[in-house]
C-alpha cells in the first residue's frame, strides 16, 4: 500500500493521535506555570512542589510493559476513551489541595492512576499498524500533540491563574480540554487493529513480523535505546517543564516567561514534521543524533550569556527541536527493528526508560536549584548528556527488522 492509500484509509487517525498525545503530557506541561504560584502559596521547596510530577512519572514506568500488553491484547480505543477524560479530570483534582504534603502527595498518586490509560504507547501502536509507507510522517503528526500541550497548556494555565488564581485555573483548563476534544476522540480514533482484536480475542494469527518482548531484551540494539532514553530524558522533559521558573528566576516576568515558553511548542511543531519526513528517506539515527545535539547548544547559549529574553527564546527553540525528533525517533526506531506484531509490549519498554529518566529528572533539577539556588548546575548536565547520548545513536544499526524479528509468530 503507498503512502498516498494509507492516508486516504485513515485520514483522521493521526489527528486522534495527535490530540491524545496532548493528553498524555497534559499533567505535564500544564502543571509548569502552577509551580511558582503553588510553592509560595504553600511556602513550600520547589522539590516538595514538583515532588508528584517525579512520583506521577515513576508511577507511569512501572505501568508502561502492562499497559502495552494490553494494547496488544485489546487494543488501544478501549484505553483510550477512558484516559481522554479521567486525566484531564485528575488534573482538576489537585486544585483541592489543602497545603498539607500529605494530601499533595495523595492527590498526584490519583492523578498517576487516571493517566495511564493516554500513555505514549496507545496512540502510537494505533499509527503504527495503520501506517508503514509513512509511518514516520504518521507518527511526526500524531507526536505533534506533545508540542500542542508545550504551546497551549503554559499558556491557557498562566491567562487562567491570572484571572482565577490557580485552584480555580486547573479545574477550568482540565473541562476546556475534555470539551474541545472528546466528541472528536470518540468518532475518530478508530483502528483495523481493534477491529481485529475483537473480532477473536482468543487466538490471532500474526501477519505482521515482530519480535516478543523476552526477544527484544536480549537485543544488545533494544538495551542501547532503553539506556539512551532514560538518559536524555532525565535531562530534555525536566528543562521544558521547568523552562517558566528558569525564566523567572532570571528576572523575566511570569506572563512574558510563559510566552516565551510557547517557543518550545511551535519549535516542536516543526521538528515532529520534519523528522517524520526525514526518517521515512533517511537514518532515523543520523536524524536523531543530529537532533539530540541542540539542546546543547541552547543551554550553552544561557549559560554563555545569561537568562534574557533573547537567549530565552533561542534555547526555547532548540529545546522544541529536540523534543520534536524524540519520541517520534523512538517510535518509528522500534517498530523498524523489532517488527508491529508485539509493539505495545516492546514500545511499553521503551517508555518506561523514557518516563522513568524524566521522572528521576524533575527530582534531580529541583534539589540542584535548592542547593544552589539556580538551574546552571543542571543545564551544564544537559549539556554532557545529550553529547553522549547523540555518540550513542551513531553506533546504532541501520534501521531495519533484526533477524529475530523477521519471522511470523502466533499469539495466543
Amino acid at each position: 500500500m503507498t503512502a498516498r492509500q494509507e492516508w486516504s484509509r485513515a485520514p483522521l487517525l493521526p489527528i486522534a493521535g495527535l490530540i491524545g498525545h496532548a493528553t498524555a503530557v497534559f499533567h505535564i506541561n500544564g502543571f509548569s506555570p502552577f509551580i511558582v504560584p503553588i510553592s509560595q502559596d504553600f511556602g513550600w521547596s520547589r522539590t516538595l512542589t514538583t515532588m508528584g510530577l517525579t512520583l506521577i512519572l515513576l508511577m507511569q514506568a512501572a505501568s508502561s510493559i502492562p499497559i502495552g500488553y494490553l494494547v496488544d491484547r485489546i487494543g488501544s480505543r478501549r484505553l483510550a476513551l477512558v484516559g481522554m477524560i479521567s486525566s484531564p479530570l485528575g488534573f482538576a483534582l489537585l486544585g483541592s489541595a489543602t497545603g498539607s504534603e500529605t494530601n499533595w502527595l495523595l492527590l498526584w498518586l490519583i492523578m498517576g492512576t487516571v493517566t495511564m490509560p493516554v500513555q505514549s504507547t496507545i496512540w502510537t501502536a494505533a499509527i503504527s499498524s495503520a501506517f508503514k509507507a509513512s509511518r514516520g510522517m504518521a507518527l511526526g503528526v500524531s507526536m505533534c500533540g506533545t508540542s500542542l500541550a508545550s504551546a497551549l497548556f503554559p499558556w491557557l494555565g498562566a491567562m487562567l491563574i491570572q484571572n482565577f488564581g490557580w485552584q480555580k485555573a486547573m479545574l477550568y483548563e482540565a473541562l476546556i480540554w475534555i470539551a474541545l476534544t472528546y466528541p472528536f476522540m470518540f468518532i475518530a480514533f478508530r483502528t483495523g487493529r481493534d477491529k481485529e482484536l475483537a473480532g477473536d480475542r482468543d487466538l490471532r494469527v500474526a501477519t505482521d513480523t515482530g519480535m516478543t518482548l523476552s526477544q527484544g531484551l536480549r537485543s544488545s540494539v533494544f538495551w542501547r535505546m532503553l539506556v539512551v532514553g532514560a538518559s536524555y530524558t532525565f535531562v530534555i522533559p525536566t528543562m521544558i517543564i521547568d523552562f517558566i521558573p528558569i525564566q523567572t528566576d532570571g528576572g523575566i516576568n511570569a506572563v512574558q516567561a510563559a510566552k516565551i515558553a510557547i517557543s518550545i511548542g511551535l519549535a516542536s511543531f516543526a521538528g515532529r514534521l520534519i523528522s517524520g519526513f526525514l526518517v521515512d528517506r533517511i537514518s532515523a539515527t543520523r536524524v536523531g543524533a543530529v537532533a539530540f545535539l541542540t539542546p546543547a547548544i541552547g543551554c550553552a547559549i544561557m549559560l554563555k550569556f545569561g537568562i534574557n529574553p533573547v537567549s530565552a527564546l533561542t534555547t526555547g527553540i532548540l529545546l522544541g527541536l529536540a523534543q520534536g525528533a524524540e519520541l517520534d525517533v523512538f517510535g518509528y526506531l522500534t517498530s523498524r527493528y523489532f517488527g508491529t506484531r508485539y509493539f505495545g509490549s516492546l514500545f511499553g519498554c521503551v517508555l518506561l526508560s523514557l518516563t522513568l529518566g524524566a521522572g528521576l529528572g524533575h527530582i534531580g533539577a529541583s534539589m540542584i536549584f535548592d542547593v544552589t539556588g539556580n538551574y546552571s548546575g543542571f543545564m551544564w548536565l544537559t549539556v554532557i548528556v545529550t553529547v553522549l547520548c547523540s555518540l550513542c545513536f551513531l553506533t546504532m544499526p541501520e534501521p531495519g527488522l533484526l533477524k529475530e524479528a523477521q519471522a511470523p509468530q502466533q499469539i495466543r
